[in-house]
């Protein structure tokens, strides 16, 4: 079994209505995202700006793609499935 790559990016895009988007690690590797690669149940969406792990794969068009995507630092119950404005 080949050993899976497991990453740290930075969501770029996410369009809910589609499910769809693409993540950036810092070594500038970009990869798509499906809303079916959200695990947590409660997951509502990830958002730009948003920090993941995620496992280094493949879709099914070929195309590298985030697998096993998981929000780092998420709080369930802090989600109300609402972006975020960040105040400084």
């Amino acid at each position: 079994m080949a050993r899976q790559r497991i990453l740290q990016g930075t969501v770029l895009s996410y369009d809910p209505d589609r499910g769809t988007g693409e993540v950036q690690t810092e070594a500038g590797e970009t990869f798509a995202v499906h809303r079916s690669a959200l695990r947590d149940e409660a997951l509502r969406g990830i958002y730009p700006g948003d920090i993941v792990e995620f496992v280094a794969g493949r879709n099914r068009f070929g195309r590298t793609a985030a697998l096993e995507v998981r929000r780092v630092g998420w709080d369930e119950e802090e989600d109300d499935g609402n972006p975020r404005e960040w105040t400084f």
